[in-house]
């Protein structure tokens, strides 16, 4: 079930989805809007994931290592 949205966009965003729409490349303006925000969720799920897998990675002393280093300039 998809729910209603009213949305305030600049005028240039307005044309382009318009051209989308007319030339056929989204069906409606609401399809256009809806698979760029699905588009972002899946790159920003993807960088949250290799985000993750990176500091699952990470060296605990290094990393405490690296902080103590901050920690010490912080106070300087």
């Amino acid at each position: 079930m998809k729910v209603r949205l009213a949305i305030t966009v600049d005028p240039h965003v307005k044309a382009y989805v318009d051209q989308l729409v007319d030339s056929g490349e989204a069906s409606s303006v609401s399809a256009a809007f809806n698979d760029a925000v699905v588009e972002r969720m899946r790159r920003d799920r993807r960088a949250r994931a290799a985000w993750n897998a990176r500091v699952a990675q990470a060296d605990p002393d290094r990393v405490a290592r690296m902080m103590a280093h901050i920690d010490a300039q912080r106070t300087r």
